[in-house]
């Protein structure tokens, strides 16, 4: 019996994004339950309420429980979402741009540009200036022009 994406994943309120189950355990692992924040106030680092990974494991349980809900995104995890799906085309990219006659190397180039273009779009970046296609290539007098 094959499954539709709708039983597969549900949205997350917690953290603003659709999961699947393997994704929210991944996510609950990497958490840690600890937690600390700068308050800028007082400049120090103060103690948060966390849940616990018990908590947290019991929120998806019941989330999955239920029947799908659309949840809606914000712009910021709106962006996270398409690029990782940018990412997870990485191969298929790489090789559709070698079937146009690029060689191995020109074609991850041409991957590095597109996804730095899809990044700097998502953060409003402005462009970089001709013949630049990575942040690291900028000098001081590049920045300012």
């Amino acid at each position: 019996m094959s499954t539709t994406a709708e039983e597969e994943i549900r949205y997350w309120p917690r953290i603003g994004m659709y999961v699947n189950r393997e994704f929210a355990t991944e996510w609950i692992e990497r958490l840690g339950i600890t937690g600390r924040i700068l308050d800028e106030d007082i400049e120090e680092f103060i103690d948060v309420e966390s849940p616990t990974a018990t908590e947290l494991e019991k929120e998806i349980k019941d989330i999955f429980a239920q029947p799908f809900t659309a949840g809606e995104l914000t712009e910021e995890n709106e962006a996270i979402m398409n690029l990782i799906e940018f990412e997870l085309g990485k191969k298929t990219f790489i090789l559709s741009k070698k079937e146009e006659g690029m060689t191995l190397d020109e074609a991850k180039e041409a991957y590095e540009a597109a996804k730095g273009e899809l990044v700097r779009e998502h953060l409003d970046l402005p462009e970089f200036p001709e013949g630049v296609t990575h942040a690291s290539q900028l000098t001081a007098g590049d920045e300012e022009e």
